[in-house]
């Protein structure tokens, strides 16, 4: 074999070896380190409607979170409210300054007196105790045998119905004192035993009994 013709093997192996690497390196799609980076900041590598969406949904996000503090912090304020109402005081005066007949005036105390707080309840107890004629006690009954009124109010209720007929104060009293629950019950029951100038007990059925009887002895 000549000199020749090994020159010419061993150029044609180089050459064939540089257009294999160049088709190589052109396949791989390799790009400078420059262009990875650029690829990857610059805003324009994301496509469009891959950027309006994040957008979106992270507004929508921010609103729905915005939306559920406002009912969340509209439940509390109505939570803490309790529904009392305000100016109770003018209000009140408003009632017993018109020139509406008493009883009227009474209807309307009742209307407010749940909204009231405590103080108020009792100082709208003190007008009722006044206003609202024996025929319509029955209407302030309640006040009197719930056992979750305030003391206060109780006391001034209690007084009251020491006043009125027997007919309306003795059932009252008695469903006072057969609740251990209330406040009242041991003085109602003290009550009651003095009307009746009888002891008996914790027999409830014979407290009934012995009111029914002395009621007929002692009408109104």
């Amino acid at each position: 074999m000549s000199k020749s013709f090994k020159f010419l093997i061993v150029f044609a192996v180089i050459t064939s070896a540089v257009v294999v690497g160049i088709v190589w390196f052109g396949r791989s799609g390799k790009v400078p380190a420059d262009g990875v980076q650029a690829s990857l900041t610059e805003p324009s590598a994301l496509a469009p409607e891959e950027t309006n969406g994040s957008a979106s949904l992270s507004e929508r996000a921010r609103q729905q979170a915005s939306q559920k503090l406002s009912y969340e912090g509209l439940i509390e304020t109505s939570g803490t409210a309790t529904n009392l109402i305000s100016g109770w005081e003018d209000k009140v005066d408003e009632i017993l300054g018109s020139a509406s007949p008493e009883a009227d005036k009474a209807k309307q105390l009742l209307e407010i007196f749940p909204t009231l707080p405590a103080v108020g309840q009792e100082e709208v107890v003190r007008h009722l105790t006044n206003l609202l004629p024996d025929q319509d006690y029955g209407l302030m009954r309640s006040f009197l045998t719930n056992a979750s009124m305030p003391v206060n109010v109780l006391d001034v209720l209690l007084g009251d119905v020491l006043n009125r007929p027997n007919s309306l104060k003795l059932p009252v009293l008695l469903e006072m004192a057969r609740n251990p629950q209330h406040s009242k019950a041991a003085e109602a029951k003290d009550f009651l035993q003095l009307f009746l100038e009888q002891d008996y007990g914790s027999d409830w059925d014979k407290w009934q009994a012995g009111m029914e009887q002395w009621l007929k002895a002692n009408p109104d």
